[in-house]
């Protein structure tokens, strides 16, 4: 603006010296010499503003450049910005206006924070706006709550080529909700922030609460099939509104979600699904489900997508005919947020993207020695292949981009998404479904043939069905990312902070721990043991002040009002992290049963420890809250003995214990609190030992039966890791079922 101001002053000023040369003329000068001293006056400002409209011109062309390669994946992007980066500076130029770089920051902030999608996300007073609008019309919950839309079974055309679904019609759709924390709000102001707590995990609908297993049955010795409930779990009824506690048994394409979280760069949304199909698995008993859980198993199978014509998506035939990010996916994500215009809730989108996998599940499940197909037969019923039994999707966050140069990502990263608890940006998950696959060779494996054929199941047109009329999740809350170092980074005016992007890990060794406030051993009914508080107490003193842990993050799989968080309270909070964890298991039975037992919620939990702190720390060890790494010989600790490791064994990625139950000695015992100094005689004669308040459970439980070395023909079977989670990709309580070993040199 200065330099064009400039540019005119100087025209008029040479403009006016060739007036008064011209009068001059006219009053006797030469008109040769005055017609050469224009020219040599003209010709610098011709030159001078030749340059100045080249520099712009370019200037503007990188500007648009830009703009349009931000959007590259998605062209509609582009026609939201509004007028776009070119028009706004078209504008400016021809009004005469500063453009925003010289604008002054405390008036730019005042005129576009009505125009700015992302501003207007975080804005304190725009956000608590927003928050009342909505406690008043969603039954005290100041977020959006989590709905399904539930979709009938796939079809064929009467042969096996899968029937078109591209005229799908919305209005077919079943919609459900899935209010959470309904039973402890009393009025409709105390609900709590769908991110008020760590995680969005504690929101999402997995499962139906204890209170109600007379009427869907225990899970434990379980007798029914979950098919013959799927309508009331999932919320179906005849009343206005369908509240649910899992949509999944009514719609099995939709994801058997247990936690969604940011990356610490707020590049995409990390999602851990479980298979339910592994819940019930005999096949004497439990056929319905076996047969309507299938979907679950397609969705770990990746498909390949492209874009077709107005936003619709095609399922390409092969790996190279799709889109580049659409080879191996199962899942559009779509972005969006909400905006208060008076009394009207204004949807905004913010992109869609195309999922991805941590790592291919039907690749992996085909190199492991002996697998069988991820889809077994119903006569097989359940089988061993535990890294099934739990995977990780991920939806990249779109490159939404304001004309001012904040992103999407920036703002997620930086946790401003979150105010109050409460969340601004909320992701949909449309599966993409096609039936699935039973062969162990799978599709788009590189280097394998398969038997597989594309053409003859869904064809080379196959148009899915546009995102309002496919069946899906809506409403997931995008929480803050895992808590890493944060430093500041000034943009403009506007102070966001960004998770370190150095090489180097915060931790050296953690913990992860999945524990209840009280809990049933496997096959138990109606026992329950009640000691988890001390014992968690115990565990987590010894593993932060002795073993030498950096810090324990413990799922608290806690089921009633009775959580362990008086416990977790007791030590700060960058050495304990407590996560609400209240997914059920499913199964609960003892391994060797006809239906044998399925800990979904574990094996979740220990999948995402992994996946949300694992990219923090060099080493990883899931523990129970009675298991304990006791060092030996000259060691002092376990992180003394495992810095030597480290430093030793360069290439050791995975550290294995051969593990045996240790036996109370009975000598540290009590019969009812009588005192230790009665003989062992009496209490035996006396009546049952108990452990003796005044005494730890490790003191207590230090009988060891099994002398060294363990055996290994069943020892390894209860073994303990300690890995490194950049290597280990999947872990299942005992074993890193899946590492890059395992993709990388089979």
């Amino acid at each position: 603006y200065n330099r064009r101001r400039q540019f005119y002053t100087d025209l008029l000023v040479r403009a006016s010296m060739y007036r008064r040369r011209s009068q001059s003329s006219r009053s006797g000068a030469s008109p040769r010499s005055t017609i050469g001293e224009f020219r040599s006056a003209l010709l610098p400002v011709l030159l001078v503003a030749s340059i100045w409209c080249f520099i712009f011109w370019t200037s503007l062309w990188f500007s648009l450049y830009d703009s349009l390669s931000d959007d590259v994946d998605d062209n509609r992007l582009f026609n939201r910005r509004g007028k776009g980066v070119l028009a706004k500076k078209l504008e400016q130029f021809l009004a005469g206006s500063p453009s925003p770089e010289t604008v002054d920051v405390r008036r730019w902030e005042e005129s576009t924070i009505e125009d700015s999608v992302l501003r207007r996300m975080v804005d304190p007073d725009s956000s608590s706006k927003l928050q009342q609008f909505l406690k008043q019309s969603s039954g005290g919950y100041p977020n959006l709550i989590i709905e399904a839309f539930l979709e009938t079974a796939l079809e064929t055309d009467g042969t096996e080529r899968l029937a078109s679904r591209a005229s799908n019609n919305p209005q077919d759709l079943v919609r459900t909700a899935y209010p959470y924390n309904r039973e402890s709000a009393s009025s409709n102001f105390d609900k709590q922030g769908a991110c008020s707590r760590v995680g969005a995990q504690w929101t999402l609908p997995t499962s139906h609460p204890p209170a109600l297993d007379k009427i869907f049955d225990r899970n434990v010795l379980r007798k029914e099939n979950m098919y013959d409930h799927r309508h009331a779990l999932a919320g179906i009824s005849i009343e206005k509104n369908n509240f649910g506690f899992c949509p999944v048994d009514a719609d099995p394409f939709l994801p058997w979600l247990h936690d969604v979280f940011p990356s610490g760069d707020g590049s995409f949304i990390e999602l851990v699904i479980s298979n339910k199909r592994r819940c019930n698995t005999d096949p004497n008993k439990f056929v319905s489900d076996l047969i309507n859980l299938e979907p679950q198993i397609a969705l770990m199978q990746p498909v390949p997508v492209k874009r077709g014509g107005s936003g619709r998506y095609v399922l390409a035939t092969s790996i190279d005919d799709a889109d580049k990010d659409g080879r191996q996916t199962r899942f559009i994500c779509r972005f969006h947020s909400s905006i208060l215009e008076g009394t009207t809730l204004r949807n905004i989108e913010l992109g869609e993207t195309l999922s991805t996998y941590s790592y291919n599940p039907e690749h992996a499940n085909y190199l492991k020695r002996g697998s069988k197909p991820i889809l077994t037969s119903l006569e097989q019923g359940h089988d061993e292949q535990i890294w099934n039994a739990v995977w990780n999707a991920r939806c990249p966050v779109p490159q939404f981009v304001e004309g001012d140069g904040l992103t999407l990502q920036a703002f997620i990263a930086s946790g401003k998404t979150v105010l109050h608890g409460v969340p601004s940006v909320y992701l949909d998950l449309v599966p993409v479904r096609t039936p699935a696959r039973r062969t162990k060779e799978g599709f788009g494996i590189p280097g394998v043939k398969s038997t597989f054929d594309p053409d003859l199941v869904w064809g080379d047109d196959h148009y899915l069905p546009s995102v309002q009329a496919s069946g899906r999740l809506v409403n997931i809350p995008v929480c803050l990312p895992p808590t890493v170092e944060r430093p500041v980074i000034d943009v403009g005016d506007f102070e966001l902070t960004r998770p370190s992007e150095r090489k180097d890990k915060t931790h050296f060794l953690v913990g992860c721990v999945w524990a209840a406030h009280s809990f049933s051993t496997r096959g138990q009914t109606t026992i329950s043991d009640q000691s988890t508080s001390s014992r968690l107490l115990e565990f987590l003193t010894y593993h932060t002040s002795i073993a030498g842990f950096d810090h324990v993050y413990v799922y608290d799989n806690s089921l009633s009002n009775r959580t362990l968080q008086h416990v977790t309270d007791l030590f700060p909070r960058d050495v304990v992290t407590r996560i609400p964890w209240p997914h059920r298991v499913c199964n609960n039975n003892r391994p060797m049963h006809s239906n044998p037992g399925e800990r979904s919620s574990q094996y979740a939990a220990e999948s995402s420890c992994r996946a949300r702190y694992g990219p923090n720390t060099l080493w990883m060890a899931s523990l129970d809250v009675d298991e304990y790494l006791i060092p030996t010989g000259n060691w002092t600790s376990i992180r003394e003995w495992l810095e030597h490791v480290t430093r030793r064994e360069k290439k050791t990625k995975i550290l294995s214990f051969y593990q045996t139950r240790a036996l109370p000695n009975v000598d540290t015992m009590v019969i009812d609190g009588i005192a230790n100094h009665v003989s062992l005689d009496a209490k035996i004669r006396g009546g049952d030992l108990v452990k003796d308040p005044n005494k730890t459970f490790l003191e207590t439980y230090n009988c060891e039966p099994t002398v060294h070395p363990k055996p290994q023909e069943w020892a390894w079977r209860a073994k303990k890791q300690i890995y490194n989670p950049s290597y280990v990709l999947n872990h299942f309580v005992h074993y890193s079922v899946v590492s890059k070993q395992v993709l990388d040199n089979p």
